[in-house]
């Protein structure tokens, strides 16, 4: 049953999105608010970008906290917003499955009690893509790994395999672990190991976190984030996570409206002069591939300069070839004139009447030089 976020809901899904992909926003709500779900559901969006105007979107309230809070500090602004013992988290580039929501409650309701269940994500091969549900820390809080291993479909997840935390998209969260642990950290700005962090703070307060292979959704993976933001933020988030539980060990994360504001703001100042000078470095580098390129490019020009400067002096070769191959022609065409000429004139002496009257001489002087040599 779809209720108002004041109606005593069961559940609140919580959605956070940049507004800007209003049919993409608009798909992912359709699918929660069809979801056959057996208890009380809420719907709240929490748009961080307060220029975009939002729909209408059906029986969800709307939550516009002015400024961009990034995915974590959109979800801290949500929770306010209900007292539902649960959170569903979704987000924007998401399509949950009808039965998604109540195969979460079910696992929430198994007699082990996780603090956060997690649906799987499949692609258009039916398979739940490696590395997209979760892991395990390890030392120095450095991840030594991702779950699962490799492309798999649902039912070949491991359910055995325990992990210190759990993909929060589409993932059903207890309300009352949530404030326990402080939320989520506004600091992992805008999105990104945001997750991570607050999956690891609840396992390590004894908790249990699991995957739950019948709850399905399809997921839109970094859809709504850009490629040079995506590279950035994965980096300066990762040693966030590192320095915050290694080497800081940060106490409990600000919750108030007024802290997350300062949070926010302070961070994303930061992130902007940090992303700055990511964005000049990653310039200079391609600038540097281009003049690389470039060149390459005057190079190869030169080089086929000289080649075409090469072809175009041995065609002139050729030419000056077939000049003299041509006067050889001619030359052996009065060649063959001349002989013939000289042997219509030794055919015509050899038939005079001179040749005829002195012929018994020549045999007679013939014979004498025969027996000359006897």
């Amino acid at each position: 049953m779809i209720v108002r976020c004041n109606e005593a809901p069961d559940v609140v899904a919580l959605i956070t999105t940049l507004g800007a992909n209003s049919e993409r926003l608009k798909r992912c709500v359709d699918s929660v608010l069809q979801s056959s779900f057996g208890g009380r559901l809420a719907a709240v969006v929490v748009c961080n970008d307060p220029r975009q105007e939002i729909g209408d979107l059906g029986q969800v309230e709307i939550l516009i906290p002015g400024l961009n809070l990034g995915f974590p500090g959109g979800l801290n602004f949500g929770r306010h917003s209900s007292t539902a013992p649960f959170l569903w988290i979704v987000q924007d580039d998401m399509t949950v499955d009808a039965t998604c929501l109540q195969s979460l409650m079910d696992r929430m309701n198994a007699i082990d009690q996780p603090a956060i269940v997690s649906p799987v994500s499949i692609n258009e091969h039916g398979l739940v893509p490696a590395i997209s549900r979760g892991g395990v820390v390890g030392d120095g809080a450095v991840m030594d790994h991702w779950y699962p291993f490799t492309d798999c479909l649902p039912s070949e997840i491991d359910l055995t395999h325990t992990l210190n935390w759990v993909s929060l998209g589409g993932a059903l969260i207890r309300t009352e672990v949530w404030d326990e642990v402080g939320g989520m950290d506004p600091s992992f700005f805008p999105l990104l190991w945001s997750d991570v962090d607050f999956g690891y703070r609840v396992t390590r307060t004894g908790r249990r976190v699991v995957i739950e292979p019948s709850a399905v959704m399809t997921h839109e993976r970094h859809g709504s984030t850009p490629s040079l933001l995506l590279h950035f933020t994965l980096g300066r988030n990762q040693e966030r996570f590192r320095r915050k539980h290694h080497v800081e060990r940060a106490p409990v994360n600000p919750t108030n409206q007024f802290d997350l504001s300062t949070v926010v703001g302070y961070e994303a100042s930061l992130f902007v002069l940090d992303l700055a000078t990511h964005a000049e470095t990653v310039r200079r580098t391609l600038q540097d591939k281009v003049d690389e390129l470039e060149a390459a490019l005057v190079a190869e020009r030169n080089a086929h300069f000289v080649a075409q400067r090469e072809a175009d002096r041995a065609c002139l070769q050729v030419e000056q070839l077939e000049v003299v191959v041509n006067e050889l022609h001619v030359e052996a065409s009065n060649l063959q004139a001349v002989n013939e000429a000289l042997h219509e004139r030794n055919s015509h002496l050899l038939n005079s009447r001179s040749m005829q009257v002195t012929k018994p001489l020549r045999a007679i002087g013939s014979l004498l030089r025969k027996m000359r040599q006897r």
